[in-house]
């Protein structure tokens, strides 16, 4: 039987290395391109964000992640994954300037799941059709392979030759929950989650622009229907839905940096209607753009 974290705890040496290459309030980026670091000395959220192809492993404190309807708790012991571009709201609900709450971020890229899955010629665990996250028990392997991956931040030859071997190790070990069957498939060409992807990053990057769905449809060579149904299975969201995120996240972006007038943000992001951009973005983050606005910019001018 394989220990899990439940069993132990995670080491002295990894809080301190993590709090090491963090700093409060901040998602850090580490010498190391495929890992970042989250820290919050204070509870906090909700925070809307578009998830990445990504494991979190929380090394202290805990956090909230709603997808779609689903909550998923992010804590020691248990790990996130997520195998698409999915819109989540996190919320940090333990943290403290004594004990913050730290997260660490490793991306995913598909080439080392196909290269794992077809040289062990493992398959994934047959069930129904998943949404592209799940979260499952930490076992103390991996516990281990992310403090070995965290001791190569210092130097650039371990960053080089080492990290890349225990990254592989940490995925190999994500490939053996009961739940990974999304991950399988982000490795495998012409797989669902490969396909829809490819829609997915179709409307990141034209988010603006008015949705076609036969378009997106075509995309991940799928019928309408077909795309509808597997995109909200794997997103949690409708594609309109979708799209209706990625245009309010860049909308409150736009209010907390650079344009004051909410009306120009409303059509800067897509919205034909300012009055129906008001309505959504006070649905989606419980203030009006104009009140958001002043808080927004009132939290950025704060004394530190």
């Amino acid at each position: 039987m394989k220990a899990t974290l439940s069993d132990t705890s995670v080491p002295e040496e990894l809080i301190s290395l993590s709090l090491e290459y963090s700093q409060p309030g901040a998602v850090l980026q580490t010498p190391l391109r495929e890992l970042k670091i989250i820290r919050s000395d204070i509870v906090s959220g909700p925070i809307h964000s578009v998830y990445e192809p990504s494991v979190c492993f929380v090394v202290q404190g805990a956090k909230n992640a709603t997808v779609g309807n689903q909550i998923y708790r992010c804590e020691p012991g248990r790990f996130f994954a997520s195998s698409a571009n999915v819109p989540a709201v996190g919320e940090v609900i333990q943290a403290s300037r004594e004990r913050p709450y730290i997260a660490l971020i490793l991306s995913i890229d598909s080439a080392p799941i196909y290269d794992i899955v077809t040289e062990l010629n493992l398959r994934p665990e047959p069930g129904p059709e998943m949404a592209g996250v799940f979260t499952d028990e930490v076992i103390q392997p991996m516990t281990d392979a992310f403090l070995r991956l965290m001791r190569t931040l210092p130097g650039a030859l371990d960053r080089q030759f080492m990290a890349p071997m225990i990254i592989r190790e940490i995925i190999y070990y994500l490939l053996q929950s009961r739940y990974s069957r999304v991950l399988y498939e982000l490795g495998i060409q012409g797989s669902n989650v490969n396909r829809l992807s490819r829609s997915i990053q179709k409307i990141r990057a034209d988010f603006s622009s008015p949705l076609k769905v036969n378009t997106l449809a075509r995309l991940a060579d799928m019928s309408p229907s077909a795309f509808y149904n597997n995109f909200k299975k794997l997103t949690g969201l409708s594609p309109i839905q979708f799209q209706k995120q990625m245009r309010l996240q860049e909308a409150r972006k736009l209010l907390a940096t650079e344009v004051n007038d909410v009306t120009s943000v409303a059509y800067n992001v897509g919205y034909e209607s300012p009055s129906q951009f008001s309505r959504d973005y006070s649905r989606l983050f419980g203030l009006s753009p104009s009140r958001d606005l002043k808080n927004l910019r009132s939290q950025a001018n704060a004394p530190v």
